[in-house]
């Protein structure tokens, strides 16, 4: 294994150990839009979207825990790191 792989995988780690221990301490709030929304009346004509990967950030099968929270995060993280990853191979072969 390379060391840039080396880096980038354990970036991807400490990002999902981060993104652990934050689940335990996340807001069952609603974000700032759809309280604005709240606020204003109009939260009652908002369309669902039309697909649902991980809805409310959880995991179909595993509840609404941190657990589910979790697992849901460390899904997005490695999705994004590998659109992020493939984005910049791609750019890099261009040059």
């Amino acid at each position: 294994m390379t060391a840039t792989r080396r880096l980038i995988l354990g970036g991807l780690v400490i990002a999902i150990v981060i993104a652990a221990a934050s689940a335990f301490i996340a807001s069952g709030s609603p974000d700032g839009l759809e309280r604005v929304a709240q606020d204003h009346g109009f939260l009652d004509r908002a369309q669902d979207a039309p697909y649902r990967v991980l809805p409310d950030y959880t995991v179909p099968g595993l509840g609404d825990g941190p657990i589910s929270t979790i697992v849901a995060g460390a899904v997005g993280l490695v999705l994004v790191a590998g659109i992020a990853l493939g984005a910049g191979s791609i750019l890099r072969r261009r040059r």
